[in-house]
């Protein structure tokens, strides 16, 4: 009885590890490219509108790092993020918070995946909202979709 007990934990161990590696294995691969038409903010910085590449720094952890470069090449930043759970989705995507006409990162979705990327709310954003009066839940989410 023992011998069992002890072989369904070390089961049940092996297959969470194993489906850790494939979910980071999985980021690891994908990088997402979108065409963002308006400007936004990431953290406190502001990025111009145009075309980013966005990429997991490090697929292991569960505070994964985004590197989110423009494709000209004169805008490169990184912020770091926290899991969240969701559904799948076909098309990778960024979200934004958008207060009047000012946005900012709040997710990264990869094609496929149920795990997205969230983004901190920056100091700017919260001054923002303070002067606005909105609450942490009073915004509107715009996506824009990658490839």
């Amino acid at each position: 009885m023992k011998k069992q007990i002890y072989f369904y934990f070390a089961t049940m161990i092996l297959v969470g590890v194993l489906g850790i590696s494939t979910q980071a294995q999985s980021r690891n691969r994908q990088q997402l490219r979108a065409d963002i038409p308006f400007a936004f903010s990431v953290g406190n910085k502001s990025l111009p509108a145009g075309e980013y590449r966005v990429q997991v720094v490090n697929p292991s952890s569960d505070k994964s790092v985004l590197q989110i470069t423009s494709l000209d090449g004169r805008t490169t930043m990184m912020v770091r993020t926290v899991d969240i759970e969701g559904s799948s989705t076909s098309r990778a995507k960024l979200t934004f918070r958008h207060y009047g006409d000012q946005y900012f990162l709040a997710q990264v979705w990869m094609a496929a995946e149920t795990t997205g990327m969230a983004t901190p709310n920056s100091g700017a954003e919260k001054t923002l909202r303070r002067q606005l009066g909105k609450t942490a839940k009073d915004f509107d989410l715009v996506a824009v979709n990658a490839r």
